[in-house]
This record gives C-alpha cells, structure tokens and sequence, in this order.
C-alpha cells in the first residue's frame, strides 16, 4: 500500500511539499530520450479518482497532468532509457499563478515498467537513500534538507547511479491502469 500512496502523492512532492529526492540535473541527455506513444493517455490507480494524464509535447517530451481532488497541476515528463531500465524525469510547469523568482524547480526520477494496460512507477527511495548514505555505501553529491534530500550530481553521475541501484532504490512500485 505504501508504494501505491508514494506513487499516487509522486507529483505533489515534486513542489517540495514532502520529503522527495529532486535533482538540481536532468537524468537525461538528448541521447537518452526515449518515447513511447503507449504512454500517451489517461492512467488511474485501482479504486481512485486521482489520474495521471500524459500528452504530447515538443521533441520527446511529455506534458503531465495530475488531478487530485478536481485540481490539476502540470509537469514536464521525459522518458529516459538507461541499459535496460526505463525512468521518467518530471520537472514542474512553472506557470504564470507561480511567484517563479522564488522557486527552484527540480527534477524527480521514477523507474516505470509498463505492461500492457498497467503503468508501474516507483520514485526514488528517500528512507533507502538515507540508510545507504548514513552507512557510506554510497556517495553520491547531494544536500538534506528540511523538505528533503537534492542531489546536486551532474547528469552523467546521476545516470552512472540510477542504473547502479535500479532494484534497490526504486522498488516501491505502485500501479496506475490505463482509462478508456
């Protein structure tokens, strides 16, 4: 159940509203950029009435929709395939309501399988993070805040760490079902 939750609350964290793993860098080279047109729809949880809403975008990219609640927020989405994981990278929509001088938008990462009709998505474990850093079994650069931890790696560290850790720091995978 709790992978499920964290997946469902996924976006709401990216504004820093909870404690979330962001990134001051993309995961993403143009190289890396995949996309996949069985993405694009309208995806919801068992017995939810929050959804998840990809549409196309320029390039390679993604826009998504979260509604929760009747309220919808937007992000930027890029499906990145690393060796043979693929991850999302959502990075928020600043919008025109938003006081943007005052924000520090960030990137998230979420390891997704997708088979068939069914979307797993599983963001990066901060409770995992945390216990691994404490034990120095990893080092990666970062900063713990009050909100969270932000990893301020560059992009081919980030890549070089996703694909290290794959099955251990993303495996509370939660379900969303496509919508017809």
């Amino acid at each position: 159940m709790r992978g499920l939750k964290t997946a469902l609350g996924f976006i709401l964290a990216l504004l820093m509203a909870g404690c979330v793993v962001s990134s001051l860098h993309p995961l993403f080279t143009e190289k890396d950029l995949a996309f996949d047109p069985t993405l694009v729809g309208t995806w919801a949880e068992k017995d939810e009435d929050d959804t998840l809403t990809f549409a196309l975008a320029e390039g390679k990219a993604y826009e998504l929709t979260y509604t929760a609640e009747g309220q919808k927020t937007k992000y930027e989405g890029h499906l990145v395939q690393l060796g043979e994981f693929k991850f999302l990278d959502v990075y928020p929509k600043i919008s025109e309501e938003h006081d943007a001088f005052h924000l520090i938008p960030a990137h998230t990462f979420w390891r997704i399988r997708m088979d068939g009709d069914v979307l797993s998505i599983a963001g990066l474990d901060e409770d995992w993070f945390k216990n691994a850093t404490a034990k120095k079994e990893i080092a990666i650069a970062h900063e713990r805040l009050e909100h969270g931890i932000v990893l301020t790696a560059s992009t081919d560290v980030l890549q070089k760490f996703v694909l290290k850790y794959a099955d251990s720091a993303f495996s509370d995978f939660g379900e969303f079902h496509r919508q017809k």
